[in-house]
C-alpha cells in the first residue's frame, strides 16, 4: 500500500510541475473589448430616450437597432438599420399596432402579451429556398423586423407589408397563450404543405387560404387570417370572397367560417371586439401613412 501511495504521490508532484511550467508562459491577452462583453457601450442619445419613454417604461418592451449579430443568424448577410429611420418606424409600430390595443383591450393587453423585445434588421433576409424572410418570432419572446433601410411611410404597400408580419408573429404570441378553436384545423388540412412557395396567394385562395405562406401549417393559416383580416381590412377580405365564389363556391365559403373563427376567438378567449379592432387599425394606418 505505501508502495502504492507513493507512487501517486510521485505523479500528482510530476504533474503539479507541469502545470506550473505551462502557467509560467506569457499569453498576450487582447485588450480590444468584445461585443456584447464591454465593447458595446454607447452614450444614451435621442433614439434611446424615445424608445425607453415609448416602449421600455408602459409596455417593458426592449427595442435593439444597435448592430449585434448574436441576435441574428450569422450565416446570413444582413446590415445595421440606419438610425434616422428607428424612430419613424417605432412611431408607425405603436400607431398601428400598440394604440388599436391600448383603446379596446386596456393599457395592459400589449405589456402583458407583447414579445419583450424588437430588435431592427436594416436588409431582408433571404433564404436558401428562395424566399425572404421579412419578419420572425421566436417562442413569443423576440420580433425581428427585417428590411428597415426600405422604410418609406407614405409606401402604403411596404407598410401594410411590415405590419402584417407584426400582427402575425403577434397572433402568434396571442394563440400560444389560448389556442384558437379545434373547428380551424378541420377546414382545410389537406392544403398544408412545406412547399407552400411554390403557390401564388390567388392559388392559395382557391384552395380556402387567405395567402400562400398560410399553406405553410394551420398556425400560420390562422395567423395569416388574423394578419390580413387586421391589415387589409374587412373589405378586402370580402373582395377575395367574392372573386373565389365564383370559381370554387366551397373554398369561399371556408374563407367565410375562417373570418368568422377569428371574430369569435378575439372575444372569447381576450374579450376583444374584432371587428371593432379592425376599424382602429384602418384608422391608424390612415393616419401613420400621411
Amino acid at each position: 500500500m505505501k508502495n502504492i501511495y507513493f507512487k501517486n504521490a510521485l505523479v500528482i508532484i510530476l504533474g503539479l510541475g507541469l502545470t506550473i511550467t505551462s502557467c509560467a508562459k506569457k499569453d498576450v491577452i487582447p485588450t480590444t473589448p468584445i461585443n456584447g462583453l464591454g465593447g458595446d457601450t454607447w452614450v444614451a442619445g435621442t433614439i434611446d430616450t424615445y424608445l425607453l419613454n415609448t416602449y421600455v417604461v408602459p409596455y417593458n418592451i426592449e427595442v435593439k437597432y444597435k448592430w449585434d449579430p448574436y441576435e441574428l443568424d450569422i450565416s446570413k448577410d444582413l446590415v445595421p438599420p440606419k438610425e434616422s429611420l428607428v424612430m419613424p418606424v417605432m412611431n408607425l409600430v405603436k400607431t398601428i399596432w400598440i394604440d388599436p390595443y391600448d383603446k379596446l383591450a386596456g393599457n395592459g393587453f400589449i405589456r402583458k402579451y407583447s414579445p419583450k423585445e424588437f430588435v431592427l434588421v436594416g436588409s431582408a433576409q433571404y433564404n436558401s429556398n428562395g424566399t425572404i424572410t421579412l419578419g420572425e418570432a421566436e417562442g413569443g419572446r423576440k420580433i425581428t423586423l427585417f428590411v428597415i433601410n426600405d422604410f418609406d411611410k407614405k409606401n402604403l404597400p411596404a407598410v401594410r407589408q411590415m405590419m402584417h408580419t407584426i400582427e402575425h408573429e403577434f397572433a402568434h404570441i396571442l394563440h400560444q397563450n389560448v389556442l384558437y378553436p379545434q373547428a380551424f384545423k378541420s377546414l382545410n388540412p389537406e392544403w398544408y404543405t412545406a412547399t407552400w412557395f411554390n403557390n401564388t396567394n390567388a392559388q392559395a385562395n382557391l384552395q380556402g387560404l387567405v395567402t400562400a405562406y398560410a399553406k405553410a401549417g394551420v398556425d400560420e393559416d390562422f395567423v395569416e387570417t388574423v394578419a390580413y383580416l387586421l391589415i387589409e381590412g374587412q373589405a378586402s377580405f370580402d373582395s377575395m370572397v367574392t372573386t373565389v365564389n365564383a370559381t370554387n363556391p366551397t373554398a369561399a365559403n371556408i374563407l367565410k367560417q375562417k373570418n368568422a373563427i377569428v371574430i369569435s376567438y378575439f372575444k372569447t378567449a381576450y374579450n376583444i371586439d374584432f371587428v371593432a379592432l379592425q376599424a382602429e387599425v384602418a384608422a391608424a394606418i390612415v393616419k401613420a401613412t400621411t
